[in-house]
């Protein structure tokens, strides 16, 4: 079962439909890290097969996607389970959930201004070393290179 997962949307779906094996194909998350997340209760409503199988509907499935979400944005599992109980309890915790999601927006974006750095390393350096391979230039920063030519 190929379903491509679209833009995040909840979904009042609970037909169970999904196994984990789909699930992990959908999300490209492996099944240990789904049944993990489901053992620990971050997924409210998963279903059991009468051979003990998760099912997950489209609804679980949402709630899937934002617990991975908020892991990858670096929120620790006892924050994410904070997260679920608070979703849990009603409309009364919307303001503290909404200050959660925004620490994780802000986290998430000095994660991102990290890793435009270091992309900008890796693309300079790839450019040095195409200059090299085609013998445009010497290669002057190599400590090892260095060391040996004042050897």
């Amino acid at each position: 079962m190929k379903k491509k997962l679209g833009p995040y949307r909840p979904s009042d779906d609970k037909t169970p439909k999904y196994t984990v094996k789909d699930v992990s194909e959908m999300m490209q998350v492996s099944s240990y890290t789904i049944r993990y997340y489901e053992n620990e209760g971050l997924i409210p409503g998963v279903e059991r097969s009468r051979g003990n199988i998760r099912l997950f509907s489209d609804h679980t499935l949402a709630w899937l996607r934002i617990v991975h979400c908020l892991r990858m944005t670096g929120l620790p599992i006892e924050g994410v389970k904070h997260y679920i109980n608070l979703c849990l309890k009603g409309d009364a915790t919307i303001p503290e959930r909404a200050e959660l999601l925004a620490k994780q927006e802000k986290n998430l974006k000095h994660q991102i201004k990290m890793l435009r750095e270091q992309m900008d390393i890796l693309k300079y350096k790839q450019g040095l070393y195409k200059k090299l391979m085609d013998g445009e230039m010497e290669d002057t920063c190599n400590p090892a290179r260095s060391k040996a030519a004042n050897g």
